[in-house]
């Protein structure tokens, strides 16, 4: 700060509130959604004949309540997506368990009532864009793509899905009201979920089936898309623990803001990377805004890194330096002459839904020329130390600072329901049937993906088939009668 400036000319040379702002600007998604047309699903129906056990029952009848609350949520005309967290987080243990309960009993697991999943993608363009940052919020309503599937494991994710970008949306809205820290804990949480979905689930699901086509579901169920994801909110997370910095009184630790800019920008880098490499043929399923904003973003943190370590070389009165490292700053935040540019931020005014950042920016770039005019001023007066043209290596930070910050996701462990078959599918009795005996009626598997198919034969067929293990000598087979009753003594005695 200049020695020549009063004390209010001082305080007017402290960081902005405009830094804070475009320090926390952020993209928001909107929320998956259940689609209207969608016939009512009902697993106590779907399971009516095989699901005749007082617990199994139950839990089928639990599950359509918990199910219909989440849809009614989803279908809301104002979203609240504190509600959709909870909704997300009663359904997706039920839905869980049935899908388990099927997988261990694929011999009994029939259904008398096809179930047909219908889903809507929360970040594909055909849906809601917004943009948020700590001041505005931009939305647009287009026509959505609905995805549909008979698989359990689809239903599944996607309430796994709903959870993680409930939070990501609780985010964006803590982040407009100024509640940072509350902010970056909801984004933690997100980045667990999705964390979760890439390296766990997702690798589980499509690894073992052949009919399972990234092209065919939302990109929420893409691998690659889930780990872009999981990077950007822990970005977000970082970005809010930026401006939760930033608000506090007094005269933050420029230092460690530096590095943790920094950090951003190298996180939201990989999140490009991760997209390029893994998900590129899905990018343009994607908002061509919201990468916009993402290279905003990556030069923005650049800038604001450099920003913040030249006030601590100025601190520690490296003069020189500083005036180089804040120039540098300036020019990261210049409007880019193209796409192709180096440095740089791409032009705010031709993008709708960043127009918002405008004024910030402007601000901003007003606040670092005068500055570096204010310094440059002392330095030629009273300090005389040389400006290098080009900053030595050993004074840029060679790395930044990634918190991380994640909060581990996971399902609920749980036991599979005891289905049972009528007593005359499920007899042991050794007299041959009648030939003159009319075939049973068809039946519907309880998990199958892809699109809609004629009815299968009346069995199990499993979620995502394997790859045939090699020959062993078959295991002493036991009748379905005998399964049944271990898993009927089970469960009595449970309760």
């Amino acid at each position: 700060m200049s020695i020549y400036g009063e004390d209010e000319n001082e305080q007017d040379l402290g960081h902005p509130d405009s830094a804070i702002r475009l320090a926390s600007a952020v993209h928001r998604f909107r929320i998956p959604e259940i689609d209207t047309a969608e016939k009512k699903i009902s697993f106590s129906n779907s399971f009516r004949t095989t699901g005749t056990h007082d617990k199994t029952r139950r839990v089928l009848l639990k599950a359509d309540e918990a199910r219909k609350s989440l849809l009614e949520g989803l279908q809301a005309k104002k979203v609240s997506f504190e509600r959709v967290v909870g909704d997300a987080r009663r359904y997706t243990p039920i839905i869980h368990q049935i899908l388990l309960s099927c997988k261990v009993q694929p011999e009994v697991a029939r259904l008398d009532e096809r179930l047909l999943f219908r889903w809507s993608s929360g970040i594909e363009k055909d849906g809601d864009t917004t943009m948020t940052s700590a001041v505005s919020l931009k939305t647009t309503k287009t026509k959505k793509k609905v995805y549909q599937s008979e698989a359990l494991m689809f239903d599944l994710v996607m309430s796994v899905v709903c959870e993680g970008l409930g939070r990501a949306g609780s985010a964006t809205e803590n982040s407009v009201s100024g509640e940072f820290a509350a902010a970056s804990r909801d984004y933690a949480a997100a980045a667990g979920v999705f964390s979760f979905l890439a390296n766990d689930q997702l690798p589980k699901w499509i690894s073992k089936g052949s009919s399972v086509d990234e092209d065919s579901l939302p990109l929420e169920c893409s691998v690659g898309v889930a780990k872009a994801l999981h990077r950007l909110w822990t970005a977000n997370a970082q970005q809010m623990a930026v401006a939760t910095v930033l608000v506090k009184p007094g005269t933050p630790n420029y230092s460690l803001l530096a590095k943790l800019c920094l950090g951003v920008h190298e996180q939201l880098d990989e999140f490009n990377s991760i997209m390029q490499k893994e998900a590129f043929a899905l990018k343009s399923r994607m908002e061509k805004e919201f990468f916009t904003l993402i290279a905003f973003q990556i030069q923005m943190q650049k800038s604001l890194s450099l920003y913040f370590q030249a006030r601590t070389e100025w601190d520690k009165a490296k003069y020189g330096i500083a005036i180089a490292l804040l120039s540098e700053a300036s020019v990261h935040i210049q409007t880019r002459q193209s796409e192709a540019s180096a440095k740089g931020v791409p032009d705010v005014t031709r993008t709708v839904a960043l127009k918002p950042l405008n004024n910030d920016l402007k601000d901003l770039r007003h606040h670092m020329q005068t500055l570096l005019n204010a310094w440059e001023t002392d330095n030629s007066r009273v300090y005389f130390e040389n400006v290098p043209q080009v900053l030595p290596a050993e004074n840029m930070l060679q790395e930044g600072l990634q918190m991380n910050k994640m909060e581990p996701f996971s399902l609920v462990d749980v036991d599979p329901l005891l289905l049972i078959l009528p007593p005359d599918k499920n007899s042991t009795n050794d007299k041959p049937r009648s030939t003159n005996k009319p075939p049973p009626p068809p039946s519907y598997s309880a998990a199958s993906a892809g699109p809609v198919i004629p009815p299968p034969p009346p069995a199990y067929h499993m979620l995502a088939p394997m790859a045939p293990p090699p020959f062993q000598p078959p295991p002493l087979q036991r009748s379905d009668s005998d399964l049944a009753r271990e898993l009927q003594k089970k469960w009595n005695m449970e309760g």
